[in-house]
């Protein structure tokens, strides 16, 4: 393992955002920036332009903020490729912003990720199972539908009070549809969830859904109401 470490002469921090990565290459004394796009093509660029900058690919360590959003689909493709992706976990990155006198700010900055990432060394990254990530978007569909839900519930009692009888029943059908719908959303993962006992407890749960919060996830769900 030590001797994995001493051959590690470059690294690489990744700031996210919805349409573009920023990249910042550590190598060789040498601090080398590049602007690409979030999407599979902008992928295959970094991979492209770390290779004419004679950077192994193998075992390379990148570094993420992987509770920042669009991050997990660039850090799967990357991992994909064979790099080692690191998660800057947002306790020791603020401890490392603090060692060094960085504003707080400064934690998503691709600069400070890679030198981050030289510096501590970060673990390397799991990828979520494919049963945790299908579960992380059947819980963000339910929240779209019932952010619908809130959205004509809002409307219902100005169309009553303006006397506009006939709109006012037909967005209580739509009411009804879009309970049904978030009752078909809810029974389905829970069924997916009994499926897949185990399965760690997701961002989207906290405070929510408390239907599906009352079986333990991250525990046996045998026996389940």
């Amino acid at each position: 393992m030590t001797h994995a470490s001493k051959r590690e002469s470059a690294f690489v921090g990744i700031e996210t955002s919805k349409l573009l990565l920023k990249a910042v290459l550590l190598s060789g004394g040498e601090v080398l920036c590049k602007v690409l796009e979030n999407d599979v093509a902008g992928y295959r660029w970094l991979r492209s332009w770390l290779q004419r900058n004679d950077v192994p690919i193998m075992g390379l360590r990148v570094c993420m903020r992987l509770d920042m959003p669009y991050s997990e689909a660039p850090a799967r493709m990357l991992a994909d490729m064979g790099m080692l992706v690191c998660d800057a976990e947002a306790g020791s990155l603020d401890d490392y912003l603090r060692s060094q006198d960085l504003p707080a700010d400064a934690a998503r900055s691709a600069v400070v990720l890679a030198n981050y990432c030289e510096d501590k060394r970060p673990a390397r990254w799991t990828p979520p199972s494919a049963a945790y990530v299908e579960l992380r978007l059947w819980l963000r569909r339910l929240h779209a539908i019932e952010g619908v839900r809130q959205q004509e519930s809002a409307r219902l009692d100005a169309h009553l009070q303006a006397g506009q009888h006939a709109l006012h029943a037909l967005l209580r059908q739509q009411i009804a549809c879009l309970d049904a719908q978030i009752r078909q959303h809810e029974t389905a993962i829970l069924a997916h969830v009994r499926r897949h006992p185990g399965l760690p407890r997701p961002p989207e749960l906290a405070g929510n859904y408390q239907r599906i919060a009352r079986y333990s996830v991250g525990a046996s769900l045998a026996g389940g109401h």
